[in-house]
């Protein structure tokens, strides 16, 4: 873990806050100057603590009405089953998220889709025929109390 100073967090908190914040910006927010801020950005990149910027779009304007958590139990955890499932769960667009977890069930997915219609589509023609699988069960999300990628800083 690296060993950061105050200004470093800041700097981390208001990069969070809102991804689209200039350098200045930023600096502005954190009592430092341009350059000076620049610099402390690009060591944090450097280390490797901020990885990328990303923007968030509203899925439901997009027209992406459902969400919905399918929990996977594999056929067995040998190496080139999991790679093989990985490999095939990366070029499914919908899924936004897949979670190789302990417990009952290997893989969580949130999936992200039109419609139910649209859900079944995607079950019947890419999700029944994912490598390695052995039981899948499906939740439709209702709503979302919460959804962050912000780090407790």
């Amino acid at each position: 873990m690296l060993d950061l100073d105050e200004v470093d967090k800041a700097i981390l908190r208001a990069m969070q806050s809102d991804g689209s914040l200039s350098v200045t910006e930023i600096g502005e927010r954190v009592g430092l100057s341009q350059s000076p801020c620049s610099r402390r950005i690009a060591q944090l990149q450097k280390k490797g603590v901020i990885t990328g910027r990303r923007v968030m779009l509203n899925a439901r304007e997009l027209g992406f009405q459902t969400m919905v958590i399918v929990r996977i139990r594999l056929h067995s955890h040998e190496k080139k089953t999991l790679e093989d499932f990985q490999k095939a769960v990366r070029a499914i667009p919908e899924i936004q998220i897949a979670l190789l977890v302990l417990g009952d069930f290997d893989f969580y997915l949130r999936i992200v889709v039109r419609d139910i219609e649209h859900y079944q589509q995607l079950l019947q023609s890419k999700l029944v025929a994912l490598p390695g699988v052995r039981e899948m069960q499906s939740s439709v999300i209702l709503d979302v109390v919460k959804d962050s990628s912000a780090l407790p800083l």
